[in-house]
């Protein structure tokens, strides 16, 4: 078994992968002052309870978009696995071909996103991750990713909204079951939520429009469920482990090497 880690601004998703298929998922917060000694407990605890047998990993690699934690987690990793993680980064074939201005400022995740959107849809395909932030990525029908788009994410959106509005509160971003709402709280989620969504039909028209042709549409993190159904795009895929599958290939490429 694999485990497969992808450490984002607000939380750390950990996946045990075994022969491509993830069997069991588990996330903690991201916490920027916390040690490895601490992270590599919580990690613990967190596999404990989805495999009591407590099988150590046979190998572990890392995404990370926090680079001030990269090396804490790797820290961690080892203190829990007894071997260093891979880390996705310059050196790690990945087998994707980067058409941008600076390859090395693509994000790790992006990276994951776009091998297992590759490995598993039709081309072209456009990814959207729905985390801290919302990321489109898009990898043209010839299998070279050629750009994409970052937009706020949902919470980053709702904390904006209420430390700049003195009258509005923090709300749980959840749809309301209709657009037009008659109170601050129900008309701040319709906001967060069928905005997101509205955001993402634009963008995805916009996209498809600047490639010429239809695209596959492929959204994973821990908003998609929320948002994706609100969307009048139809025939968007919610694949929520993607990231941790394209790791698992991006562990294998290598391997082989």
């Amino acid at each position: 078994m694999l485990l497969t880690v992808d450490l984002s601004n607000s939380r750390i998703t950990m996946a045990g992968v075994d022969g491509g298929n993830v069997r069991f998922s588990c996330q903690m917060a991201t916490v920027r002052n916390r040690t490895a000694d601490e992270y590599a407990a919580l990690m613990r605890l967190l596999l404990e309870q989805q495999d009591p047998a407590g099988r150590r990993p046979d190998g572990c690699i890392l995404s990370s978009v926090v680079p001030e934690l990269t090396l804490v987690l790797q820290t961690a990793l080892e203190l829990l696995t007894g071997a260093a993680p891979m880390v996705v980064g310059p050196g790690v074939k990945t087998g994707l071909n980067i058409r941008l201005d600076d390859p090395s400022e693509l994000g790790s995740d992006f990276v994951a996103a776009a091998v297992a959107a590759q490995a598993a849809y039709p081309l072209p395909v456009i990814t959207v991750e729905m985390d801290t932030a919302i990321g489109l990525g898009v990898t043209d029908g010839s299998g070279c990713y050629i750009g994409g788009v970052i937009a706020p994410g949902i919470m980053v959106s709702s904390a904006a909204l209420t430390s700049r509005a003195s009258l509005l509160h923090n709300v749980i971003p959840n749809a309301p079951g209709h657009i037009i709402c008659k109170n601050t709280d129900e008309s701040m989620r319709s906001g967060i939520i069928y905005g997101a969504a509205a955001m993402l039909d634009g963008l995805l028209t916009g996209m498809e429009e600047e490639l010429g042709q239809s695209a596959t549409v492929v959204a994973t993190g821990v908003w998609a469920e929320a948002v994706i159904p609100h969307c009048r795009r139809r025939g968007i895929n919610i694949d929520k482990d993607l990231i941790h599958r394209g790791l698992w290939l991006i562990w294998q490429k290598n391997r082989k090497h």
